[in-house]
This record gives structure tokens, sequence and C-alpha cells, in this order.
């Protein structure tokens, strides 16, 4: 195995739990300890080099005078002993100076190594950067990683965005490996607070494709208010109401207002939607398997997407489009018709004329195992030919 090789195992090694939580405490503890460190390895030099200089004066030719005492206790301090002391008290000392020596080496071994570790963690945080119609995650909670596999899934149609995080403690970002998972390939992680405008600038906030912003926990109660601030400025970079979709984690249902007139494009209340699920599960058994079906992105699996109505289908019927549909159920590419989203009313499965002839602001809301969008060719055009 080359040494390339086994680097990379001892890193795989150190970044696995629990040795990744052992090294960041060790190596944490050390840099804090760095200045006691080195007033030690003074204090062991200066005493050591005193005392072999009392005792073997006369005796000892290594420590004849100051200058040869000094130059041989540092060798006995990180390179071993090379003239044995002649006296008792000279031999302990010099017993003394072994051991303190052997530690020492020891813990500046653990420094460098911790520095080595700590930037290949963190190779992937960058200050300035080029890059547009990314996706902004605000805030670092572990439940990010989840978040990142989703957007980054294989089986995304659409071209696969990049992922910044904003997040004022790089180093709490435990990523996984590129080489292990591909989902990490393309992440990268800009320190600072969300709430910074220096920092969403760095992170061009401006020119991404969509902002999530998770809840900051460690807010407690102000979570929320954190979240409205980070709304508020990424609205102040944006200019003639442009800029990405802002998603943000809500805490509190009292702040969806708030939230809303911030600028939060969608809001989602962890609490509220479980609340609501249980309710359903309460009432009609097996529905918690339906929502996490059409919640989780694999292959084969059935979603929700919206998408701008065609050109071609304004005017159309709602009844007229789900027809359309229908007719191709024996395309893999087939999709079901189940609602329209008009500003910010959602109409969903409309009977007879609810809904009324398709706007050009209209969105359709369709259920189908790929994104019937982008470079894939809705089936209704097919059924038209």
């Amino acid at each position: 195995m080359g040494a390339r090789q086994k680097l990379k195992t001892y890193i795989r090694l150190l970044r696995s739990d629990p040795w990744r939580r052992i090294v960041k405490s060790f190596a944490s503890w050390i840099r804090h300890q760095l200045g006691l460190l080195i007033i030690v390895t003074v204090a062991c030099w200066i005493f050591g080099s005193v005392m072999l200089y009392l005792v073997e004066q006369g005796v000892n030719p290594a420590y004849e005078t100051p200058t040869d005492a000094f130059w041989n206790v540092w060798l006995i301090l990180f390179t071993g002993l090379q003239d044995a002391p002649q006296t008792l008290v000279g031999r302990l000392v010099a017993m003394s100076l072994v051991i303190a020596g052997v530690a020492l080496v020891g813990f500046y071994t653990a420094i460098l190594a911790s520095i080595l570790v700590e930037r290949f963690l963190r190779r992937r945080h960058v200050s300035v950067f080029e890059m547009d119609d990314h996706l902004v995650l605000c805030n670092w909670d572990p439940r990010g990683l989840d978040w990142i596999r989703e957007v980054h899934s294989r089986i995304v149609q659409e071209r696969k965005r990049p992922v910044v995080i904003i997040h004022d403690r790089p180093e709490d970002v435990d990523l996984p490996d590129k080489q292990e998972d591909a989902a990490f390939s393309d992440v990268y992680i800009v320190k600072g607070e969300p709430t910074n405008d220096v920092v969403l600038r760095r992170a061009k906030v401006q020119r991404a494709f969509s902002v999530v912003v998770l809840a900051d926990d460690r807010e407690g109660k102000h979570a929320d208010g954190k979240t409205i601030l980070t709304c508020i400025a990424i609205r102040g970079l944006c200019k003639n109401n442009e800029g990405p979709n802002i998603a943000v984690e809500c805490r509190s249902t009292s702040n969806v207002n708030h939230l809303k007139r911030a600028g939060a494009d969608e809001i989602i209340s962890a609490d509220e939607m479980g609340l609501r699920m249980l309710a359903r599960a309460s009432l009609f058994h097996g529905m918690t398997r339906v929502y996490h079906e059409l919640l989780t992105v694999g292959r084969d699996s059935n979603e929700l997407f919206v998408i701008p109505i065609p050109e071609a289908l304004v005017g159309r019927a709602f009844s007229d489009l789900s027809a359309l549909f229908a007719r191709r159920r024996d395309d893999r590419l087939s999709c079901l018709l189940v609602g329209v989203q008009r500003d910010d009313q959602m109409i969903l499965n409309p009977i007879g004329e609810e809904s009324g002839p398709l706007k050009a602001d209209d969105q359709l809301i369709l259920l189908s195992r790929v994104f019937p969008g982008g470079n894939q060719t809705l089936p209704l055009a097919k059924a038209e030919d």
C-alpha cells in the first residue's frame, strides 16, 4: 500500500465516529493549550540545563559551560540522550528530561496532525468563488445531510445544482467524503452568519436558484427571529423583486405572517405538518406511507411537481388536459394532472368549470415518476399528434 493510500485510509478512519469526536476534542484541547505547552517546553529546557550544568560541571565535558549544557539538554528533549551524566543527580535529571521530551514530541506531533486533518476536513471551505443558479443552505444541522442527498439524488432529471452551505462554524459541518457518496461531490461551505450582507454576497445568494433557511436551534425560542432577519437580508440584496425562491423552516406557527412579510416564499412548519399527518393517520390508516412516498426522491417513486403551463395549453379547460394526459398511460413518462396553482390559490381536483380556462401564469400540478419538464417532453404533446 502506497503512502498516499495509507494517508487516505488514516483520514477515512479519523472521519468515522467515534474517532471523529475523539480527534476533534483532542485537537481542540491541544490548540487551546499550545501557549502552555511552549511555556512547559522552555521551562524544562532551562531547568534541565541549569541543573546539569551545576551537577556535571568539572566531571562531564558535555556540560562544562552553560552553552554546552543548553545545547545538550535540547538534544535530550527532542532526539534522546547523547552524553550520559556522571553523577546520580544528573542521571535522575536526564531521566526526567527524556520522559518529558517524549511527551512534548507527542504533543507537538498531535498539533501538526490536527492541523493537517482539519485542513483536509475543511477542504470545501471557500471564501471567493463564481457561481449562479445554485442552491444555498443557511445554518447547519445534521439533517442537512439528508437534504443534500435528496437534492443531489441520482434520479433527479434536471441538472444537479451545486450546494453552498452558509454557517459560522465550518468545523461543525461534517460531510461524507466525495468518493464515498457522490451526492456530496459539489458542496461548498462559506463561513459566516447568513444575516450578514457580506457573507450572503460571498455565497452569491442573489444569483442562486433557491435558498433554504434551517431554523438555528442554538437560538432557542429566538430561532424564527434569526430566520426573519436572514430573509430580510436576502431580499435586501435582490433588486426589482428578483432573486431566489426562499424556503424557510418555521418553529412557531405564530411567526408565519412575519416570515411572509420578511420575504419568505415557502414556509414549512415541521410541528404543524407532523400534527396534520398524525391526524390523517388516525382517521385513515396507512396515509403516512402515501405521504412518505410522495416526499421521497427514489427510483420508480412518484412525486408531485409544479411546472409552468406550456403556452400551447393556455385557454384549455382542465378536463381537456386531464383527458390528454390519460391517453398516455402506457408511457413511462406519463403524468397524472392533479390540479392547478393560480397565484396564491391551490386548485386541486377541480370539479366542472371550477378552474375555468387555464391562464398563462398558471402552474400545473403533476404526479409523475420523472420530472415532467426540462429535457423531458410532456406526454400530452405526443397525444395531440
